[in-house]
């Protein structure tokens, strides 16, 4: 009798055993990344493209969402073709969810003036997403691609609603070529 009970004790302690790594195992996965607070709020929500002095790189009426990929730990940016936008997607921006960017957290979020007067310490101190070598549109160059870098600042406009302001090239080169805003509709 004393056999048959140590052996149900040790069939228990194994079953337990595999329970907890299976438990342990549930809470590993459910630790995967999360995005940043200070970004969250932009996430999975679709977004216009209200203005634009680059529209050859985003065409303006052009939707786009950003979510978050917890396996890779980016950005992504999905298009989103309507009727009423200016142009087509080109490029990078073509394939679904085919650019990422990286979150970097600041101490505040920029406003649009922030953005469009390009002053690169100010901006250093904003919440922003990068990305680069980002194919856009073709280059003038035939048979070539431009490569750009992308900076999206998240903001919150003054009309309470979310939005981001975008530099593409680098921000001592972008307040020439111009900067695109998009928002919540």
């Amino acid at each position: 009798m004393y056999g048959k009970s140590t052996s149900v004790w040790k069939k228990m302690g194994i079953s337990l055993a595999a329970a907890t790594v299976l438990l342990a195992g549930g809470t590993a996965l459910a630790q995967e990344a999360q995005p940043d607070n200070a970004i969250s709020n932009w996430l999975g929500k679709e977004f216009t493209v209200a203005s634009s002095t680059l529209n050859d790189h985003m065409p303006t009426g052009g939707k786009l969402t950003f979510i978050y990929d917890g396996s890779d730990d980016v950005i992504r940016i999905c298009t989103r073709t309507v009727p009423n936008q200016r142009a087509p997607w080109k490029m990078d921006f073509s394939t679904p969810c085919g650019v990422t960017m990286n979150f970097t957290r600041g101490t505040r979020y920029c406003t649009v003036d922030d953005v469009k007067t390009g002053n690169a310490e100010v901006l250093s101190q904003c919440h922003r997403l990068r990305s680069r070598d980002v194919a856009m549109r073709p280059a003038k160059v035939k048979g070539t691609v431009e490569l750009n870098d992308m900076i999206a600042f998240p903001m919150v406009l003054d009309n309470g609603k979310k939005g981001l302001a975008i530099l593409v090239d680098s921000p001592a080169r972008v307040t020439e070529g111009g900067t695109v805003i998009i928002t919540i509709p």
